[in-house]
């Protein structure tokens, strides 16, 4: 049985990750510590010559798999206690989100395996095959993992063809398939993604595209780039729930995981440019509010490690859940205390700015001016849609939850008019 797994960033050799029956290890190695510009891999693990114990190491793990239902059918696919964060890490770990992958070798990683051509039928088959198959688990030379509950397939998009990485070889794009029961989530997740592009927000690229007589979210990931080669290169990330040392199962606020005062405080202490990245936090959290999107939790949120800087990486899995009856839309993270829309007090925006360590008056003016832009574009955006993909009920349920929260949203400016005066001490931005 083997007890330790190599930790790669790209191919180099970072450290070990080891097991001591069901406690987990993680120690760098001694010539990746004495590398020029060597960066850690979390915040919550520094370097240094040291080996960090279970309950550090597994938040930063565990977080590199799947989740929920997608996690539990990887386990029962590949023959693994979904609680083996070792065991499932060693199967799927080839290409995880980021630039970390995880290998039994201890010398260089593993081959890189190429890349496998995949006709169009074929992919169909696939992705239809994703919620009893999901990332291809168990098949010969294919290692993908990516956290998250959705179903999703990471591919290589050269712009006409698709392509299986296999081994090492790492993705450039992320498919994802509708929701089953929900109506229309691939039109829903693109245009609100589209909608925040063209508002200012960074966001990764993103389409519908058609395969196999079905639409299929597809999504450019934020954590590759393209070398001077040509070649794909990893990017490395971190995730919020990651840097905190919170288990993927806690992510929401409710159940322990992080909330708006959390994220900004890190976004302060880990980011190397804190007040830009502040502001597109707050705009991150308004968009969603102003969209209907109660599933933006601390696992949506990451940090992106790219030319030894540490930045908020591009906002990702933007999705109006309001338009669902179904589901339950109380906020994933509280607003000012409250995490019902249907209900907010008037001194809901000078709560979120105190709890955030921003200004009130920047606050107010950062919700006016997304209004104000969301209400245009959106309009626009639901026009080129109707265009393309003909009158939707899914774009009439997104325009009417918008029009709602600007509603909401121009009422609690009113509201918090009284209270410009008021600053927090400890933050300028």
């Amino acid at each position: 049985m083997t007890n330790q797994l190599t930790v790669y960033l790209n191919t180099t050799k970072v450290g070990i990750l080891a097991r001591d029956g069901r406690r987990l290890t993680f120690s760098y190695n001694a010539d990746y510590l004495a590398l020029p510009g060597a960066s850690p891999i979390s915040r919550l693990l520094p370097l240094a010559s040291t080996v960090y114990g279970d309950e550090a190491t597994r938040a930063f793990f565990s977080n590199l798999l799947p989740e929920g239902a997608v996690l539990t059918q990887v386990a029962r696919q590949i023959g693994i206690s979904q609680e083996n964060v070792f065991g499932l890490l060693e199967a799927i770990g080839g290409d995880c989100a980021g630039a970390i992958s995880v290998s039994a070798s201890e010398g260089l990683p593993e081959p890189a395996g190429g890349y496998r051509p995949v006709a169009e039928q074929e992919l169909s088959d696939e992705l239809d095959k994703l919620p009893s198959h999901p990332f291809l688990a168990g098949e010969e030379g294919v290692r993908l993992s990516l956290a998250g509950a959705q179903n999703k397939l990471p591919v290589f998009f050269d712009g006409n063809n698709y392509y299986i990485p296999e081994g090492t070889n790492p993705s450039s794009h992320i498919l994802k398939t509708a929701i089953e029961q929900l109506d229309n989530t691939v039109i829903n997740e693109t245009f609100c993604v589209t909608l925040a592009a063209r508002i200012g927000l960074p966001v990764p690229a993103a389409q519908v595209v058609n395969i196999g007589g079905k639409q299929v979210f597809m999504v450019e990931r934020y954590d590759r780039k393209k070398s001077t080669s040509g070649d794909i290169v990893r990017l490395h990330q971190e995730d919020f729930c990651q840097a905190l040392g919170i288990q993927p199962e806690l992510k929401y606020e409710k159940e322990g995981g992080p909330g708006f005062s959390d994220c900004f405080r890190l976004v302060e202490e880990w980011s190397d440019e804190p007040l830009l990245d502040a502001s597109n936090l707050l705009n991150w959290a308004i968009f969603n509010f102003i969209i209907g999107n109660a599933d933006a939790h601390g696992k949506n949120l990451s940090f992106l490690y790219n030319e030894r800087q540490v930045r908020v990486a591009p906002f990702y899995d933007l999705i109006s859940t309001a338009v669902y009856s179904r589901l339950n839309n109380k906020f994933a993270m509280k607003m000012g205390g409250q995490s019902d829309a249907r209900y907010l007090p008037q001194d809901t925006l000078g709560n979120f700015a105190g709890e955030i360590g921003i200004d009130i008056r920047t606050v107010r003016t950062a919700f006016i001016m997304l209004m104000d832009n969301i209400e245009t574009k959106s309009q626009q955006l639901a026009d080129e849609y109707r265009d393309k993909f003909g009158a939707l009920v899914i774009l009439g349920d997104i325009a009417r939850v918008i029009s709602y929260r600007i509603a909401k949203g121009r009422a609690l400016v009113q509201q918090c008019s009284d209270y410009t005066s008021h600053s927090i001490p400890h933050s300028t931005y």
